[in-house]
């Protein structure tokens, strides 16, 4: 018998190492063949086996900005570079024609390994998603984007801007401030009320949780983004930040949820709309919609189907516009 259970064991370790061993060399070989594949393309010095270049990324993400742009200018004269964020290349298109190229493409419609990490936080929604969903999601939302409708949203944006403004002014003609924290408050305040037809009052309240989990959640998944030792779960857990991961994303998904819950309900009781002033018809938030939307075959939207594209829409909605106004 303890003969028989000692074969058992053998080969099921035998069994075991062979397929360890198997994959390993598969993922090597796919590794290398990339290294070699990408030698051509110019890129930083420094790159190491496995690690790339992640060993001089600056830690913050406006200083890693800055340091692509640096990049961008170290090799202007040429199409592309690249640079290696552990066993993962990438290639920085920054030239008109280079980048029609692929926007211009219906094809190349997967997402990066990097957005892997926008999921626990954003779903696979519009941002995120690929393929036959992300056709789907499209085809859904285009209409609620209709100038008919940004009309409408016209009223909460020269509000926002009006606080804007107000706040500038107590700083103008003081020498010289960073304008970026202000304008971005903005474009979260604007876009709250938009999506969820909800007012946060960032602009006035930016150390609410809310605001501040929005900006700390960007910062901990940019940083893991580009530090690979922490991409293992296991690691990032035990060694790095995702107990505060979990708890900044508790923060995010509950407020959403209830507002979701809240504007199910209201709906349901014949409400609909964002409070304006007495005598003006009810603005349709992005939100509203999208509990009315139906898809190709007639279903409603589920709840989390919604906060996937609600999520999305006000991490994608304040922060890419905030940086362009800036």
């Amino acid at each position: 018998m303890a003969v028989v259970v000692g074969s058992y064991s053998f080969l099921f370790v035998s069994t075991f190492v062979a397929a360890l061993t198997y994959i390993t060399y598969q993922l090597l070989s796919s590794y290398l063949h990339k290294w070699f594949a990408m030698k051509p393309v110019p890129g930083p010095e420094g790159t190491y086996l496995f690690l790339g270049d992640a060993l001089m990324f600056k830690p913050k993400a406006g200083e890693f900005f800055r340091q692509i742009v640096e990049f961008t200018q170290e090799f202007r004269d040429l199409p592309l570079f690249k640079i290696w964020v552990g066993p993962v290349p990438f290639v920085a298109l920054f030239h008109a024609e280079t980048v029609e190229k692929i926007l211009s493409n219906p094809v190349h419609l997967d997402k990066s390994f990097a957005y892997k990490f926008l999921h626990p936080w954003l779903g696979t929604g519009l941002l995120t998603s690929t393929g036959q969903k992300w056709r789907q999601r499209r085809k859904i939302l285009t209409p609620t984007f209709h100038f008919s409708i940004l009309t409408d949203f016209l009223l909460v944006m020269n509000e926002q801007a009006e606080i804007l403004v107000e706040k500038l002014e107590k700083k103008a003609g003081k020498g010289s401030f960073n304008c970026f924290s202000d304008v971005t408050l903005c474009a979260l305040d604007i876009i709250c009320e938009t999506a969820m037809g909800k007012k946060i009052h960032a602009q006035s309240d930016s150390e609410s949780e809310y605001v501040k989990s929005v900006y700390r959640m960007s910062d901990i998944v940019s940083l893991r983004q580009r530090r690979p030792w922490f991409w293992p779960d296991f690691i990032y857990y035990y060694f790095g930040q995702g107990k505060e991961h979990d708890s900044t994303l508790k923060v995010l998904h509950s407020f959403t949820q209830k507002v979701i819950q809240e504007r199910s309900e209201s709906m349901s009781y014949g409400e609909t709309g964002s409070d304006t002033n007495q005598g003006q018809k009810k603005r349709q938030a992005f939100l509203d919609m999208l509990l009315k939307t139906t898809d190709e075959d007639g279903n409603r939207l589920s709840h989390q189907d919604i906060q996937e594209e609600v999520d999305t829409f006000m991490f994608e909605g304040h922060d890419t516009t905030a940086a362009a106004m800036n």
